[in-house]
């Protein structure tokens, strides 16, 4: 099972941390070291796979940021560094074009093996003088001796960069990736290096910021050049869409390792919606930097925010699952703990055809990462799995459905505080069942700036599913015949992939028309509708807004009661009190069409003396 694999995988992976050690190497002053990583950090337990019964190439391929202290230096050294010991008998640098096309080898014959770096000193050294967009590969032959030896080292050290072999006549990347970068350096000299050349990487911000608040960021900065540059010395331009807003300098000596630098800038006075934030180092010691490095993030402003009205969780299942009524139990006492869960059951196949499986739920598990049965998907949101925060499907057999509920549920209540909803979501819908067609009308609001937020590719999706089908269901080793299946996916309308929302002045209105096949019974379906980034985006950017859910033929269309901000079928001084909660909280009421006071398309202070005006006058 998927769980038991990652399992196997974190247990892999351990050791790689307990057995690195760092070792220190003299450098002459005109010599540098050129690698993904320039620390004597090693890894002595080591990373490998069956590759013993021939001598295989593999190697790492260096940036063109990272060679571009090094135009003009020589590569006169290759270090290599060994968990265990294995035949290393040749190093390479193989030049790479800016479109990935790989040049032609120049390579050194060798002869090392020891555990640990080995240096391999270069009878004729390779100049590096590449042009400014070529990249480097570096690597070497080895031969792993038996099947249980593990020689090749890798390191958390920094970026994370892929490494790969040669085998079947082909470049392949070998799965170091998620555990290090490979321990191969190379030795480089050069009797002008530059003094100063600042790096920056890795800028990082929270996203969503309401308007006027401060904006925190960090990034990575170093100094690759000859000479260290004291705290204070190097000036950075802090810029918000190409305006400089402020400067800052860094707190500590920078050395030809990164460290992290802390920053805040506020955002008053910047409208609602898209922003980019970008950091450059533009002097050091007063002398203004020939080409600056810079780097940038995007992040959105928002006024306020709609409460979250459900939590969509997406259940990838299968009626072959011997373990996958477990996570239907694990479902069914989330949904009775919250009382807000949108629950989709995604049939797959599993060996044999699934009666409920059909080629959209295909496209939504794979769109999603699922990789085995049963999964879930809560939100769309990264962090759920507490075994990968990078997956999106964390399994959801737990034998204690208890601890499993508890689990998600602990998520689904972390989550809602990260960011408040930009749409709310409205669900109306009738059927004629002589005709069997049904109206679907999906509506709601959208904050100012929407699209700034949430992209002008979000995507609306509404799912048909259907409760109390009665089907053979494999459980816990044995065939129950009469199991009943809930929330089952019937239909994606429109799409899988959802489908664009039709804006109006405020908001959107999306409507369908549907003909409900005869197999399908009306009083068992219900009617789930969300907001989200698109799928088929990267798994942290196809995240959830906020989703809705009603039973067929229900209307849950909002009333307009100006002044009635806390939706209790009155105006009265406690919705003032809510609309001053609203305005300190930035959490938008129910309705916003009732809190509008001013009608002027925004929710301010003005809205506040215009209710107060009401109650004073009985006059808007």
């Amino acid at each position: 099972m998927r769980k038991s694999l990652l399992l196997l995988l974190a247990a892999l992976l351990l050791p790689l941390a307990m057995g690195a050690q760092s070792l220190k190497m003299d450098l002459q002053p005109n010599q540098k070291i050129l690698g993904h990583y320039t620390t004597d950090d090693l890894n002595t337990t080591g990373w490998g796979k069956a590759f013993f019964r021939d001598v295989t190439p593999i190697g790492t391929i260096l940036t063109a940021d990272e060679l571009a202290l090094f135009q003009g230096s020589k590569i006169v050294a290759f270090r290599v560094g060994l968990a265990q010991s294995a035949p290393v008998t040749r190093v390479f640098v193989i030049p790479v074009d800016a479109n990935g096309n790989k040049q032609d080898a120049v390579e050194w014959s060798c002869d090392v093996s020891d555990v640990g770096w080995n240096l391999i000193e270069l009878a004729t050294p390779y100049e590096i003088n590449l042009p400014a967009d070529y990249s480097l590969m570096i690597g070497f032959d080895f031969k792993q001796p038996t099947t249980s030896s593990k020689p090749i080292s890798a390191v958390n050290v920094g970026t994370i960069y892929p490494s790969y072999v040669y085998i079947y006549n082909a470049w392949a990347n070998y799965s170091l990736h998620s555990v290090g970068n490979l321990s191969v350096q190379c030795i480089c000299e050069n009797d002008n290096f530059p003094e100063y050349v600042i790096r920056m990487q890795s800028l990082t911000c929270k996203t969503k910021i309401k308007m006027g608040d401060d904006l925190n960021f960090s990034f990575q900065t170093c100094n690759l050049g000859a000479h260290a540059v004291n705290a204070g010395e190097c000036t950075y331009e802090i810029a918000i869409d190409g305006t400089v807003v402020g400067t800052m300098t860094n707190p500590k000596a920078l050395t030809n390792e990164y460290m992290i630098v802390n920053g805040t800038v506020n955002t008053a006075g910047l409208g609602v919606g898209a922003h980019t934030l970008t950091l450059t180092a533009v002097s050091v010691n007063g002398e203004a930097i020939a080409y600056p490095p810079a780097v940038s993030i995007g992040f959105s402003l928002f006024e306020f925010g709609f409460t979250r009205q459900m939590r969509l969780v997406e259940q990838f299942t299968s009626t072959y699952c011997t373990y996958c009524p477990r996570g239907s139990a694990v479902l069914s006492l989330l949904s009775d703990m919250r009382g807000d869960v949108a629950w989709v059951a995604v049939h797959q196949n599993m060996g044999n055809t699934d009666v409920f499986r059909t080629i959209q739920c295909d496209t939504i598990a794979d769109y999603q990462g699922c990789t085995g049965y049963p999964e879930g998907s809560f939100d769309r949101t990264l962090g759920s799995d507490p075994e990968d925060p990078n997956s999106m499907c964390p399994s959801l057999g737990y034998t204690s459905t208890s601890y499993g509920a508890e689990l998600f549920n602990n998520f689904l209540e972390s989550s809602v505080f990260e960011d408040p909803s930009w749409a709310s979501v409205h669900i109306n819908s009738t059927y004629d069942a002589e005709t069997r067609k049904a109206v679907i009308t999906v509506e709601g609001e959208l904050v100012p700036g929407y699209e700034g937020i949430m992209g002008a590719d979000s995507r609306l999706t509404v799912y048909i599913t259907e409760d109390n089908l009665v089907a053979p269901q494999y459980n816990n080793g044995t065939w129950d015949n009469n199991y009943v299946h809930n929330n089952v996916l019937r239909e994606a309308l429109g799409s899988a992939m959802g489908v664009a929302l039709n804006k109006t002045d405020n908001g959107y209105k999306n409507e369908f028309v549907v003909d409900i096949p005869n197999a399908w019974v009306a009083d068992n379906l219900n009617i789930v509708a969300f907001i989200s980034r698109p799928l088929g985006n990267a798994l942290n950017d196809i995240y959830v807004t906020n989703t809705n859910m009603r039973k067929f033929g229900e209307s849950d269309e909002p009333e307009v009661l100006l002044g009635d901000v806390n939706c209790d079928g009155k105006v009265t001084i406690d919705d003032v009190t809510a609309l001053i909660n609203y305005l300190l909280t930035a959490t938008a009421p129910e309705n916003l069409d009732n809190v509008d006071c001013y009608a002027d398309g925004r929710i301010t202070i003005d809205d506040v003396t215009a209710l107060i005006g009401y109650l004073l006058s009985g006059k808007w």
